[in-house]
């Protein structure tokens, strides 16, 4: 399973939500959703079902559908897909990490680059450690309740990263719109309550 972690990061990192959500899913049905939405790629939304506007997740390449029943049994193990869309969510923090770093490397407060700042270097620190605390977990993870507590840590991070971007992390299409569309999409098919 290690291998399937590292490869769904790796595509959530380099291409985005979209294309690491398409490896995380390959080979499951969207019925398998466990609410009776599915988050699925816009390229890989059935004939006939049901799409939910959204239009951050559109801008995403994401679409959330009714997709019907279930054609079947699940095939896919719901904690082994849940850990495999919490990379793919690691590899996303990840790129909004990145976008931080990048708008605060040119803001200046003070007379000082932001990035110096004390309290901003904590709080990327704090998201590099939440992060590989995170990555750490999913490979082994086979409690439903450990993926779930992963994917809630992802949001924590993904929140204080998006206030270090001031408004420019909530106005429009923005570097926190990824992060935000991967919590929607987790909320899909990360199964919570009693099947935990």
């Amino acid at each position: 399973m290690r291998n399937a972690i590292e490869e769904c990061e790796r595509a959530g990192h380099a291409g985005g939500l979209a294309d690491g959500l398409a490896l995380a899913l390959d080979g499951v049905d969207p019925g398998d959703a466990p609410g009776g939405v599915a988050a699925l790629p816009v390229s890989a939304v059935p004939p006939g079902a049901l799409v939910i506007r959204h239009d951050m997740a559109a801008a995403e390449g994401i679409s959330f559908v009714r997709p019907g029943p279930r054609r079947g049994t699940p095939a896919a193990d719901p904690t082994a897909l849940a850990a495999r869309i919490g990379a793919v969510r690691i590899g996303v923090t990840r790129r909004l990490t990145a976008q931080v770093v990048e708008h605060l490397s040119g803001r200046v407060g003070g007379g000082e680059p932001l990035l110096g700042k004390q309290l901003v270097a904590a709080a990327l620190a704090a998201a590099d450690v939440a992060v590989e605390a995170a990555r750490r977990c999913l490979p082994g993870a086979t409690h439903p309740a450990v993926v779930a507590d992963v994917h809630d840590r992802l949001t924590s991070v993904d929140w204080e990263l998006a206030k270090l971007l001031g408004a420019s992390g909530y106005v429009g299409r923005n570097p926190a719109s990824g992060a935000y569309v991967s919590r929607l999409t987790a909320n899909c098919w990360v199964p919570r309550g009693r099947s935990l």
